[in-house]
Order: structure tokens, then C-alpha cells, then sequence
């Protein structure tokens, strides 16, 4: 199995920050816990749920602009780096604040609330780097004032100001 193309991160990226559970393993491969196929699984649902909260901000998916990227790079490795120290059984489960069972951030609770949370707070500076939106109805609404009286085809509005003043 291989990363999808919708995926954002790298298995050398979690890699580098998860060293130190392969037992010795230079890298993630069949013997390891989690596995290589895991690993890659890990990422790619982290990066589906991530396109789904990007593309309820009217963004195209996946990301492409390149700091952009980075920055979605970023937010699935450390969500998946959290995924993986999960599968260390007996380590970060103490019930204490701040452990990785009682901290929504390592995605234990779930990743739909961290990913909305990311894409409505980068949202703008996204669509301000130049990254594609999904339509152009994703910019929102814009309020023009008035219809326009050159084109009877366009909905004029059921009323106007200082309408109903007599």
C-alpha cells in the first residue's frame, strides 16, 4: 500500500519524530508496530478528513499551493504521530491531564474537530496565498445593493429602500 494522492506528510516525516518505538528498525516495515501499511493508512485518513474539514471552507482539495502544503503537511504528521505512539500500549496512559488518552489534539478523540478547527482558522490566509477554492460561490455571499436594471433576466429585488415610507 502507498500513500494516496490526496495525502498530505510522509511516513520518513512521522518517521522522524517516532524513531524511537521501532525497536531498532530503521524504518516502518511489515515486522514493526504500527506497520508500514498502517503508518500510510494513518495518513491517508487523517489527510481525507482534513480535505473534507478544507473543502467545507471552500477550498479545492487537495492543497497544492507549496506553503500551504506545508502547512497541511504538518497538521496530519502530527496527528499521525499521535496515532502512533497510541499504539504503544503501555505508554501515556495514566489518566492525568495531558496524557494522549484524555488529549484531543493526538487524535485518540477523534480528528473532525481538530481538522474543522484548522481549516476555518487558515481559511483566509489559504485563499489569500492563491490556493484554488472548490467554486465561486466559496468566497460567500456578496451584497451588491441592487439588481441590474440593463438586465431584466437577472432576479430583481422584491423590494427597495424607502419602500414602504408614505
Amino acid at each position: 500500500m502507498a500513500i494516496g494522492a490526496h495525502s498530505y506528510g510522509s511516513t520518513a516525516a512521522v518517521l522522524a519524530f517516532t524513531r524511537h518505538l521501532l525497536d531498532g528498525q530503521s524504518t516502518f516495515n511489515s515486522t514493526t508496530r504500527p506497520t508500514l501499511s498502517e503508518v500510510e493508512a494513518f495518513i491517508d485518513r487523517a489527510s481525507a478528513t482534513l480535505n473534507l474539514a478544507l473543502a467545507g471552507v471552500g477550498l479545492a482539495t487537495p492543497v497544492t499551493q507549496p506553503d500551504a502544503r506545508l502547512a497541511c503537511d504538518e497538521w496530519v504528521i502530527a496527528r499521525v504521530v499521535g496515532l502512533v505512539e497510541l499504539t504503544r500500549q503501555a505508554q501515556g496512559w495514566s489518566g492525568e491531564a495531558g496524557d494522549r488518552a484524555s488529549d484531543r489534539a493526538s487524535g485518540f478523540i477523534g480528528l473532525h474537530g481538530p481538522a474543522r478547527a484548522f481549516a476555518q482558522a487558515n481559511a483566509l490566509a489559504f485563499k489569500r496565498l492563491g490556493c484554488a477554492v472548490a467554486d465561486a460561490t466559496a468566497q460567500g455571499l456578496t451584497f451588491t445593493g441592487e439588481a441590474d436594471p440593463a438586465d431584466p433576466e437577472a432576479a430583481q429585488p422584491r423590494f427597495h429602500r424607502d419602500m414602504f415610507e408614505a
